[in-house]
């Protein structure tokens, strides 16, 4: 097994996620990267995050049998990695953000293949300069001894064993979604690595070209240098809430998106509706809108609820991070599922109604667009109260509620509200909570203080 030298540029006591730095061919964990971990760590968008550099043998040695103690092929480097991310170091970590420069990148790729539990921790891997297809006339690969001598050198040929085994089997895991966020970075004047080497065989939203050569791309010396911006906004990520969440807590739910996506992902077809919405929210979450809207597609054959349920959480977010995108998400879902239910489902259509209503008032500002939805709302929910079932009357009452404050008849609205408190059945606490902040969101977008005061006093009871 390889050798390895951790640096150590921050490790905070019970942190869960870390970035991983793993220098390249003749480099080491603290030269390679000069300042780059140190100016990582000083960013604010990067609290929470541990930061340490990971290191191996590599020099210009021979490493014939039996001559000098020899460097350790490629794939041997990857083995220890493996083994280094099984570490009391490591394995605490729930994420790992992986940064590698030159022949590190390879490394990388290589443990990626052959550890399952490394590329589950995974989150994100930032490949800078590394010769992925292969070098082909760089200056010190054409010498026939060092070809000859040198394992980590014959490994990184255009046409070595090495590099095609490693595309091929990267190509047949991965493809072009592998399981974490992949980004492949080129020198502009790199000439050692040039861009055909580095990053010409990957999809175009997985690359980038930063200025510098092979080794000033991962030597930043200001926070405001190219390297280090792309590193950070690729960590961040550009559908990042701000101010709630950090990069940490982004990356752990990540880890946990892919959890359920691998979990229930290949029993799609066979699944219930709460397990689909499961699936269609981690896939959501990972980024993989169109895999979440075909999992929804599922979803309506067993009908709207989970399309529902799905609304509801890009509706929960919306309030709590005011991200435009959630909310039109949320809108765009119980519109569907509305016009789905109307005909056909009353208490559904009460359901998904009411949230259009609500978002159409407190969202779109449009009262009287939230007003008409209100009407028909009560049209289903009258219907509804037909054929209801005992426990479905909670969420009747709930939702008349609601329709008539848009509608500003107060009196009918607070009786329904406390109809709903009375029971039976009782609501759970989970459900009057939600009951109770979309009443006050109301009183709030209508202006009325003394509603307000009124739904205070009706749901604390006094």
């Amino acid at each position: 097994m390889a050798e390895w030298l951790i640096n150590v540029t921050r490790r905070v006591p019970d942190s869960k996620a870390c970035v991983v730095f793993i220098h390249g061919f003749q480099g080491d964990p603290a030269t390679t990267w000069a300042r780059f971990p140190e100016l990582l760590c000083e960013d604010p968008n990067m609290g929470g995050w541990d930061v340490l550099s990971f290191g191996y043998k590599s020099h210009l040695a021979p490493d014939l049998t039996g001559a000098w103690a020899g460097d350790p092929s490629i794939k041997t480097i990857g083995d220890s990695l493996g083994a280094f991310a099984r570490t009391n170091l490591v394995s605490r970590y729930g994420a790992l953000v992986v940064i590698a420069h030159s022949m590190g990148g390879l490394v990388v790729q290589r443990s990626l293949l052959d550890h399952a539990d490394l590329a589950e921790k995974v989150d994100k891997v930032i490949l800078f300069g590394t010769p992925s297809f292969g070098l082909g006339k760089a200056w010190i690969f054409q010498l026939p001894i060092l070809r000859s001598l040198n394992r980590q050198v014959r490994d990184m040929g255009r046409t070595s064993a090495f590099i095609k085994s490693l595309r091929s089997e990267w190509n047949d895991r991965f493809g072009k979604s592998p399981p974490f966020s992949f980004l492949a970075v080129a020198g502009s004047e790199d000439e050692f690595v040039p861009r055909r080497a580095s990053i010409d065989g990957f999809p175009d939203d997985q690359c980038a070209v930063v200025p510098g050569n092979h080794l000033e791309i991962v030597k930043p010396k200001f926070a405001s240098d190219a390297s280090l911006g792309l590193v950070i906004n690729f960590i961040q990520g550009q559908d990042v809430p701000g101010g709630r969440w950090s990069t940490a807590a982004l990356a752990l739910e990540r880890r946990d998106f892919h959890k359920v996506a691998k979990q229930l992902g290949p029993n799609r077809a066979i699944l219930d509706s709460r397990a689909l919405v499961d699936l269609a929210l981690a896939l959501d979450g990972l980024g993989r809108r169109d895999e979440a809207m075909a999992v929804l597609s599922d979803a309506k054959r067993q009908g709207t609820d989970a399309m529902g349920v799905l609304a509801g959480r890009h509706k929960r977010n919306w309030f709590q991070d005011r991200v435009d995108q959630e909310a039109r998400k949320a809108l765009a879902l119980y519109g569907e599922a509305y016009a789905i239910a109307k005909d056909k489902d009353a208490a559904q259509a009460y359901y998904h109604g009411i949230n259009l209503a609500f978002l159409s008032l407190v969202y779109e500002n449009d009262l009287a667009k939230a007003q008409d939805l209100a009407k028909k709302v009560l049209e289903h929910c009258a219907n509804a109260e037909k054929e209801a079932l005992p426990r479905e009357r909670m969420w009747r009452l709930a939702t008349e509620g609601e329709a008539n404050l848009i509608l500003r008849k107060i009196d009918i609205a607070t009786q329904r509200f406390q109809s709903m408190l009375d029971g039976p059945p009782k609501p759970d606490p989970w459900q009057f909570t939600s009951t109770s902040q979309q009443a006050l969101r109301i009183a709030d977008q209508l202006g009325d203080e003394q509603l307000a005061r009124t739904l205070l006093t009706l749901f604390t009871g006094g």
